[in-house]
């Protein structure tokens, strides 16, 4: 008998086939728009040039252009991955053929299975009692694709994602489609992407096992309807959160919600007070929202984790700092008092009438925010730094304004984005050599900000509010205590 461990290679050898196949067939592969089986098969053209494609219809000659085979036994060459868009009733003939064929994994986009009521439940075991028969892995069915942009491979998506550190699996297909849309409207971008639909052969938790060692991957993000093996999931989380983050969106909060997701995927829900203890005890980061998924993952791209919870915050204004302070106590984060060298150094930079007490308002000495920030990072009784509606100077229109006005505004404005732009560096170093995260936040009003841009690029992002700036820093610092304590094991 094999061990877990045993199990564990297997698996993530098998979803090498999902994520890297070198052949593909798209069982169900369409001419005609609007049709899965179209916008599949098209997804799948546009990916690597590497992969061998071949698409299954039994009433066409070809599809888009390419040679079509009736079934898929009929394919000359070894094919590694099926992807299925047919009606639910012909996939368990289907899927007998792909393991007539040696087919190594498959994606079973079409729905009509467990989710639609006891029929469906009873075609969907059919099916994956002849996929477990023949040795076959699959995704959903119930679900609307994956993708790889490593390997360029997709089989959803309308256009090609940028590649980066966060991977994706969610338990919706139309929800994970908005997930992704989020990301990229948020500049981020993705390893790899799976719809892991009905759940009926791989779960969750064998996804996460696969990415924990992904070497693409470096954040895990999950949306979450119900756990099919909890135990598992929480022994596969304690080992990848020690050396991976990972962030999930668990819905069915409520019971109305929670009945709404068994409906949907048919997925396992339970009590949402046990989920939070064992996500918290497995260093899981839970969010509530989709922009909180993005904001944790931005952050964790290129941020030091904070030592503690002690918040430095520097403002333009006293009402920007009364309501971070509220957001990072309501968090339980601390504003500790500033000390004596912090602020006679903080002196040097700002007027007599700034109040010398954390948060360190600059009373509007915007362009002093630089040598400001500096300090606080570099307190020793400070953990992370919150700089709020004080780094970006706005790149505005001047229309507005009559020729000679414009004139001195654009010169001045110059000379002010110019001045910033040489200071971003700096900041940068001094972040990485202090070892503390900069949570940044913009004001009502400045604008696009040309060093925010620089600043994104160097992997420091920026947040819209307050209040969203402290919900960041509240889960870096909760991961950074789990990462520490999980050191000690």
């Amino acid at each position: 008998m094999r061990g877990v461990g045993e199990v564990e290679q297997s698996v993530r050898r098998q979803l090498e086939y999902l994520f890297s196949p070198r052949s593909v067939a798209v069982i169900g592969a369409s001419n005609t728009p609007g049709k899965w089986g179209f916008g599949v098969f098209n997804r799948v053209l546009r990916t690597s040039s590497d992969i061998r494609i071949y698409p299954i219809n039994p009433n066409a000659q070809d599809v888009l252009g390419v040679k079509a085979y009736k079934r898929v036994v009929e394919v000359p060459e070894p094919v590694d991955l099926a992807v299925v868009v047919i009606p639910p009733q012909a996939v368990p003939a289907a899927m007998e053929e792909c393991v007539q064929k040696g087919v190594k994994a498959a994606v079973i986009i079409s729905a009509g299975f467990k989710e639609t009521g006891e029929e469906g439940a009873e075609l969907e075991e059919q099916v994956a009692r002849i996929a477990r028969q023949g040795g076959i892995r699959f995704v959903g069915p119930n679900c609307n694709g994956h993708f790889n942009t490593a390997s360029d491979f997709y089989t959803t998506g309308e256009a090609s994602f940028k590649k980066g550190p966060l991977a994706l699996v969610s338990q919706s297909g139309n929800f994970g489609g908005h997930i992704l849309q989020r990301g990229v409207e948020r500049g981020i971008g993705f390893s790899k992407y799976v719809s892991s639909g009905n759940e009926a052969d791989l779960h969750l938790e064998d996804y996460i096992d696969y990415l924990a060692e992904d070497e693409e991957t470096r954040i895990i993000g999950a949306y979450i309807e119900g756990l099919r093996d909890g135990k598992r999931f929480l022994e596969l989380a304690k080992k990848t959160t020690k050396k991976k983050p990972i962030i999930v969106m668990k819905v069915g909060r409520t019971e109305e919600g929670s009945q709404a997701a068994q409906s949907h995927t048919g997925a396992l829900s339970g009590s949402d007070e046990i989920y939070d203890a064992a996500f918290r005890q497995s260093g899981v980061i839970r969010v509530d929202e989709v922009d909180d998924l993005f904001d944790v993952a931005l952050a964790l791209v290129r941020q030091p984790l904070p030592k503690g919870k002690r918040v430095g915050i520097l403002t333009i204004g006293g009402g920007f700092g009364v309501v971070a302070t509220d957001a990072c106590r309501r968090l339980g984060l601390e504003i500790p008092v500033l000390t004596e060298e912090t602020i006679q150094t903080l002196n040097r930079f700002l007027p007599p009438r700034w109040p010398h007490a954390n948060p360190v308002d600059m009373t509007g000495e915007a362009e002093r925010s630089y040598p400001c920030l500096g300090t606080l990072l570099k307190a020793e009784n400070i953990d992370a730094v919150l700089a709020v509606g004080c780094v970006g100077y706005p790149s505005q229109s001047l229309d507005r304004y009559s020729g000679a006005v414009r004139e001195r505004l654009e010169e001045y404005r110059q000379r002010m984005i110019e001045g910033e732009l040489t200071l971003v560096d700096g900041l940068v170093e001094r972040v990485d050599r202090y070892g503390k995260p900069l949570i940044i936040t913009a004001s009502t009003g400045r604008g696009e900000s040309e060093a925010i841009a620089k600043l994104e690029r160097n992997g420091i992002y920026g947040y819209p509010t307050p209040e969203r700036g402290a919900r960041v820093l509240s889960h870096l610092v909760r991961y950074g205590e789990y990462v520490r304590e999980s050191g000690k094991d």
